[in-house]
This record gives C-alpha cells, sequence and structure tokens, in this order.
C-alpha cells in the first residue's frame, strides 16, 4: 500500500486530522484494512437485508429474545480457579445491555449451523421435492389434512371409486394451492410422496419458530432459491467479524479515537454512529 494515510482520510472522510492517529505508533497500512473489512462487513450485512428482510446485527431487544437458544444463550467463562463454567445470559444481562460482538458471533454461528442443516437435509433425503417452488408454511396444516382426507376415502378394494366426486375437490383445492407444481398433480397417485416431503416442511417451520426474533421466513428462501446464497453471506459475515476479533489488537489506539468498540456491535455497523466510506 503506497500511501495509507491518504486512503485512510478517503474512508474516514470529512478532512479529519490523522495526525492523532500516526502518533499512536500503530500502522495506518492495517488500520485501512480493518475499516475495508468493517465496510464490507456492514455490505453484507445490507445484502442480507435487502434480500430477506432480516437484519443479523441484531439489537440488544432482539437478542435478548433469541437468548431462548440454548446454543447462545450458555456461553463459557472461566472462574477464579480457572475452571470453565457454563453462564447463561439470560440471568447475567439486561433487556438493554448492548450486544458484543461475541454475542453477535454466537448468532451467526448457530444460525449458519441451523441453515447448514436445512440444506443438508434438502439435498441428500429430499433431491427432487414437488412443492419447494410454492411451499408456504400456512400451507402444511392444510396439505396434511389433505392426505389424511386420501387416504380415508381409499378403499383396499375400490380405490377411490366409491369417493370420486370428494377426492377431485380435494385434489382441485390442492392444485389451487399449487398450481406450477406439475409432478405433484394428481395427488390421489402423488401423496405418499408428499407426505414423505411434509417432513421437511415441518422442520423448516420449526426453524422459523425458533428464528422468528428475527423475522426468518425459511420458504420464502427456498421458494426464490436463496437458500445457498443466504448461507454464504451469512458464513462472510461471520468470518469477518472474526477477522476484525484477530487484527483489532494491532490497532486498538486508532480504534478508539474511531469510537469502534467490541462491546457494542452499532458502533460496527451504525452508519449514522460512524461514517466509513467505501474506498
Amino acid at each position: 500500500m503506497r500511501d495509507p494515510k491518504r486512503i485512510l482520510e478517503k474512508i474516514l472522510g470529512n478532512g479529519q486530522n490523522l495526525d492523532p492517529f500516526e502518533q499512536t505508533g500503530e500502522p495506518l497500512e492495517q488500520l485501512v484494512n480493518f475499516l475495508r473489512d468493517v465496510v464490507k462487513c456492514r455490505r453484507t450485512r445490507q445484502w442480507i437485508t435487502d434480500n430477506y428482510n432480516i437484519d443479523m446485527a441484531v439489537s440488544p431487544e432482539t437478542f435478548s429474545r433469541l437468548l431462548g437458544i440454548p446454543q447462545i444463550n450458555f456461553i463459557e467463562n472461566s472462574n477464579r480457579m480457572l475452571e470453565m463454567e457454563s453462564v447463561s445470559l439470560k440471568e447475567t444481562r439486561t433487556l438493554d445491555d448492548p450486544v458484543t460482538v461475541g454475542n453477535l458471533n454466537a448468532v451467526l454461528r448457530e444460525f449458519y449451523r441451523n441453515l447448514e442443516s436445512i440444506q443438508g437435509r434438502l439435498l441428500n433425503d429430499y433431491p427432487d421435492p414437488l412443492l419447494i417452488g410454492e411451499m408456504r408454511g400456512e400451507w402444511i396444516g392444510p396439505v396434511t389434512e389433505q392426505i389424511h382426507s386420501m387416504k380415508k376415502l381409499h378403499g383396499k378394494l375400490t380405490g377411490y371409486l366409491l369417493n370420486l366426486g370428494k377426492v377431485k375437490t380435494i385434489e382441485r383445492d390442492f392444485a389451487g394451492q399449487f398450481p406450477a407444481s406439475i409432478k405433484a398433480h394428481p395427488l390421489r397417485r402423488t401423496w405418499p410422496m408428499v407426505e414423505r416431503e411434509l417432513e421437511f416442511y415441518q422442520k423448516c417451520g420449526g426453524m422459523n419458530e425458533r428464528w422468528k426474533a428475527i423475522g426468518l421466513d425459511l420458504f420464502q428462501v427456498i421458494r426464490d432459491d436463496g437458500l445457498s446464497n443466504l448461507r454464504e453471506n451469512v458464513q462472510e459475515m461471520g468470518n469477518l467479524l472474526w477477522k476484525l476479533v484477530y487484527n483489532r489488537k494491532s490497532v486498538e489506539q486508532c480504534l478508539d479515537r474511531i469510537g469502534i468498540e467490541f462491546t457494542d456491535t452499532r458502533s460496527v455497523f451504525d452508519a449514522d454512529r460512524i461514517k466509513l466510506n467505501n474506498v
């Protein structure tokens, strides 16, 4: 980097005096790279928000709601005897406590793990799902009931012959819900495959419930064929945060001057609080 001071001036903008940064003796080139990673992290967060209306830079209130997830709630600390003990954040933090970078990393790590698990189930257990392009969470119950009715209407010897009118009504309703899912029709032939597929959608519904605090609609993500992109961007955001943690020591005094605090993620993500230009 030929002139890190000039680049830093562009990133910080507003004609900021850079002499105090030089006086710390900390490497300005590393500070530039650090702030560029902050900008990348902000852009990744914005991409997730723009595409799926999910803000991964969770507020203190949202984080408190996520503490119902054990992997986020429990952290390990060393006591005076240097022994590791598990601590519940529910019992140690208040609703208004800021979300730390460590807290946010726990959220990103668990969310990524859940997305990866769902994607693995989809790829390995349901390679050719029938309803994937149109499924919605509110339709799991009605489709389950439709399949239950089809089972009851099927006679061992006569098949659907004696209940053909009722069967056609069910199939017409089903086709209205999934008009583009051609392979799923007629339901009288496909219901065993649809029934098995519903197990996957029930797991998706469970994940939506688990992450309702951030407004996840996994069915929309899947309908938009966005599962891989969402997972990769969550991973990217987590990797960038860990990179910031790893690199902060060499530029701590400069970060203090800028106002970036790892005890409050708002200082990392809030552009109104700390403006950084993408240079």
